[in-house]
Parts: structure tokens; C-alpha cells; sequence
């Protein structure tokens, strides 16, 4: 391995050091402009001003609603698929499924922090344009299976049967598709039930009609857009398909739900956690009147928190226009940057590598700090707490 940093287009997304550790086998240190050229560190005042509507507005409290709890599921991409695997095994009771795209295996960076996550699941693109992988498939089960006897995360065998999808794009430089296809291994070896979009022609990103970069591009804010048989592909479709089956049409006009954004730090987001105070929550109009409704935790990647990208991350994931006719409340948590003496996470990626207040050994667990924040939020908006 050179003693470098390399990255997909000068970037790295997946950023997951202000510099890399520097010993023999992994990348040497590098300063943080390495990670963030000028051009996605913008200030939020540089944003469009239709970027910048729902994080500047008043903060609301996230409510109680009425949802299903057979219809409750987490969906991210990049670091949040990551850490929506690591949702979904933990709590396999409460999730019934997920949607993963460019994630990796449940605790893929081990007990090893930020550097063994560079090199082994994903951030690190090669000289060939390729990400760097070193299968942790082995011990991600042994682990996963040691924790389910223990107690710590729910039983494995919740996850038989969950409808499960997965997104990895050919020409990912990110993430290499070999990970994904070594998660596609471990839900089965779980006895999941698998769709796995593997054949398009994507870099790294999240798939939805509404993205606004073309299939085969890299780059700020990572929302592609693709097509299958000349036609706009729609993934979220799929995958919404499979959680909730029989879909009323999307909604292409003005929604009728109400999207605000909700104080964090009730449940505990802080500098320490590297989360922002606020988020974002979709709510279908006969959610809001108390009707049983479903659920979806959904997960941005790094460099999308909304102090950097506004609201490019929910407007454009393509999930709205589908929950507003199919009742789906859609809680979107955000992250913030941050640096020592505060955790190292230049580029604010959830964690799934133990950066919590310094660093969290229990990171993939249910007691890990950043999972408990979010958990509490869902056990608040699903009406269990």
C-alpha cells in the first residue's frame, strides 16, 4: 500500500480521518484539504437559497405517530448504509428490513477504528480507479453471531426472511462492489431475501429519479440518476415496493405531508457524537391525523449533512414523493463535521467505525452512543417511547 491518500477525484468521500494513521500498512497522514476540495466545503451562505429552506427554518419536536410495527425500516448510503446495517442487525426486532446502497458488511471495521475501515471496506481508491477492499466477511459474522448470544444486539435469527436491498454501481470508486457483494453473503447466510441492483453503470451514489448527476458521475452531492431499458430507473421504488408492496403512484406535484426539522439534542446529539442539533422529518398528512402509517429511518453519506449540501439530500433521495400517497413517515437524521479535540470526522460521516466522543468500542452495537441517539429517535416517531 503506498503511503498516500488516494481518492476518487481528488475527494474522499468516505473521509474518515482529518488525516490517515501512519503506520507501515496503512496511508500516511494527510492535512483534512486533502479529503474536501473548495468546491464541496461551501459555506452554507454559498448554497441556493431553495437549498437552504428546511435548515434554517424553526425547529420542531419530533412527534409521536401511529406507525405499524411490522412496517418500520432503515435506509442509507455510503457511511449511512453502513450504519443502517449496523441498525438493522442490532435492532432486528424493531427494523424489518433494508435498504443498503454502497454500504459494507455489519462491523466491517472491526475493533481496528478509522485506518482498518480505509483500507479493508471502503474510501481509498486505488491507482487502477478501484477501491481498496480486504474482506472482513469472516469476522463480521463471527462477531455478529457472538454478539446475538450475548445479548448485546438482537437475535441474528430476526433477520430471516427481511426484504432486503441492495445497490452497488460497477464503476463505484468509493466502495468497492466486492463489499456489497460480500454483504449480499452475509443477509443470505442469514437467510434474508435479497434484491441486489448490481448492473448499472453508477459511481458512487444514492439512485433516485430526482438525482442530479448522470450515472457514471462522481461528485457533490453524490445523487445519481440512471436508466434501465431507456427508461429513468427508480430505485427507491424497488426497494419501497418490497417494504410495503401494492404502491399508490408517486407523487411528481406539491406534497400534501408537512417536511420540518426537528431538535437532535433531545436524544442526545452533540459535538461529542459529531451530530448537528437539527434534522429533517417527512410526515404524510393522514400520518399527522393519526392514521397507522409506516416508517423509514433513511441515512445520508458523508459530505451531505445539510450545513454543507442544504436540503440536496432529502429533496433529492426520490422517498418523499412516495411516502406523501403511501402514508410513510421518513426520518432523516444529520451529522456535523468536526475535528479534535471534538471527534475526528472532517467529513460528517455516521459512525461506523467507533469515532464517538473520541472513540466507541461498542459502536456497532445497541449500546453504542451514536446508535442509542438515533434508535431513541425512531422509538420516539414510531410511538414506542
Amino acid at each position: 500500500m503506498a503511503n498516500e491518500c488516494r481518492t476518487a477525484s481528488g475527494l474522499l468521500l468516505f473521509a474518515l480521518l482529518a488525516g490517515c494513521s501512519g503506520n507501515g500498512s496503512s496511508p500516511a497522514v494527510a492535512p483534512i484539504s486533502t479529503f474536501t476540495s473548495p468546491s464541496i466545503a461551501a459555506s452554507s451562505s454559498e448554497l441556493a437559497p431553495e437549498a437552504t429552506t428546511l435548515w434554517k427554518s424553526a425547529i420542531t419536536r419530533l412527534g409521536h405517530y401511529n406507525v405499524d410495527p411490522s412496517k418500520i425500516f432503515v435506509a442509507g448510503i455510503s457511511s449511512g448504509a453502513f450504519f443502517a446495517v449496523q441498525m438493522d442487525v442490532a435492532h432486528s426486532a424493531t427494523f424489518k428490513g433494508a435498504a443498503i446502497y454502497a454500504g459494507g458488511v455489519y462491523w466491517c471495521a472491526g475493533p481496528g477504528g478509522a485506518a482498518t475501515a480505509l483500507v479493508d471496506c471502503g474510501g481509498e481508491t486505488l491507482p487502477t480507479n478501484s477501491a481498496s477492499y480486504h474482506s472482513t466477511l469472516l469476522p463480521s459474522e463471527t462477531y455478529l453471531d457472538e454478539q446475538s448470544r450475548l445479548g448485546t444486539i438482537d437475535p441474528s435469527s430476526n433477520l430471516k426472511d427481511q426484504p432486503i436491498y441492495l445497490w452497488s454501481g460497477t464503476l463505484d470508486e468509493v466502495v468497492n462492489p466486492l463489499e456489497m457483494a460480500d454483504l449480499d453473503s452475509e443477509y443470505e447466510h442469514y437467510g434474508a431475501k435479497i434484491h441486489f441492483d448490481n448492473s448499472f453503470p453508477a459511481e458512487h451514489g444514492w439512485e433516485s429519479p430526482n438525482g442530479e448527476l448522470a450515472c457514471g458521475d462522481l461528485g457533490t452531492p453524490y445523487m445519481i440518476r440512471c436508466s434501465k431499458d431507456k427508461d429513468v430507473y427508480d430505485s427507491v421504488h424497488t426497494w419501497l415496493s418490497m417494504f410495503f408492496r401494492d404502491l399508490k403512484p408517486r407523487n411528481d406535484g406539491k406534497l400534501s405531508g408537512t417536511l420540518s426539522a426537528f431538535d437532535q439534542t433531545e436524544f442526545g446529539a452533540s459535538a461529542n457524537l459529531s451530530m448537528a442539533p437539527t434534522g429533517s422529518v417527512f410526515v404524510p398528512r393522514n400520518c399527522a391525523r393519526g392514521e397507522r402509517c409506516g416508517f423509514v429511518l433513511a441515512l445520508h453519506g458523508c459530505l451531505q449533512e445539510a450545513s454543507l449540501i442544504g436540503d440536496k439530500w432529502v429533496a433529492e433521495a426520490g422517498i418523499n414523493e412516495w411516502a406523501d400517497r403511501n402514508d410513510i413517515i421518513v426520518v432523516y437524521p444529520d451529522t456535523v463535521a468536526s475535528s479534535a479535540p471534538n471527534p475526528t470526522n472532517p467529513n460528517a460521516c455516521f459512525d461506523w467505525w467507533g469515532y464517538s466522543n473520541q472513540y466507541d468500542p461498542n459502536y456497532a452495537l445497541k449500546s453504542g452512543l451514536q446508535m442509542t441517539a438515533l434508535y431513541a429517535m425512531v422509538q420516539r416517531a414510531t410511538g414506542a417511547r
